[in-house]
């Protein structure tokens, strides 16, 4: 069974990773590609993946891959909130049936371990 710390730095590990995305995402909205290497927003949000790697790999030490590396997905779940809520992207049935199966994937690893 995975531990509660484990699954509580997946869970923060995916959030860093997630808004990370998000930032990169406004990036690119505001510049250029030439001009996005320099753009503050494409290094910070680069610097946030690096955060949220550091998280998985403590995970990683002591947890199966098998069943950590599904839980990485809630990063699926936290960029398309973040997109809605940040970017107002919209959503469609299809989204929400495509989120709800990831949901229900993470639970039944979840149950299975």
């Amino acid at each position: 069974m995975v531990s509660f710390i484990s699954v509580l730095l997946i869970l923060v590990g995916s959030v860093i990773g997630s808004y990370g995305t998000l930032i990169v995402k406004k990036g690119t909205n505001q510049h250029t590609f030439r001009s996005l290497l320099s753009s503050w927003q494409l290094w910070f949000g680069l610097f946030l993946y690096g955060v949220s790697v550091i998280f998985y790999v403590f995970v990683l030490r002591v947890e199966e891959l098998s069943v950590v590396y599904p839980l990485v997905s809630m990063s699926y779940i936290w960029t398309t909130l973040f997109s809605v809520k940040y970017l107002d992207e919209n959503m469609n049935q299809w989204k929400w049936i495509g989120l709800s199966g990831i949901i229900l994937g993470i639970v039944l690893i979840g149950i299975g371990s």
